[in-house]
């Protein structure tokens, strides 16, 4: 089942969202996360997106984004992180 993102993923979801990817990896559990509510990211939050797939990837869990909502998809591209849309 994916994991919602919230709404808005400013500097200070950027904590609380590294924690819930850290959980997920150290359990070895595969990561989905639902990007279709998202209204608003930062670049905090896609650096912590960009991590978080690289540790998935260095401990062989899955990582993906599944329905990235426009404002996601624009702002990964702009960061240069769309590989995170095709993950």
């Amino acid at each position: 089942m994916p994991i919602a993102l919230a709404a808005v993923l400013d500097t200070a979801a950027a904590g609380p969202l590294r924690q819930t990817l850290r959980t997920a990896i150290d359990a070895g559990q595969p990561i989905c996360l639902d990007a279709s509510g998202v209204e608003r990211i930062g670049q905090a939050c896609l650096q912590v997106l960009a991590a978080g797939e690289a540790a998935a990837e260095a401990a062989d869990i899955d990582f993906t984004i599944v329905g990235a909502s426009p404002a996601f998809a624009d702002m990964a591209t702009l960061a240069a992180l769309d590989t995170l849309l095709a993950a």
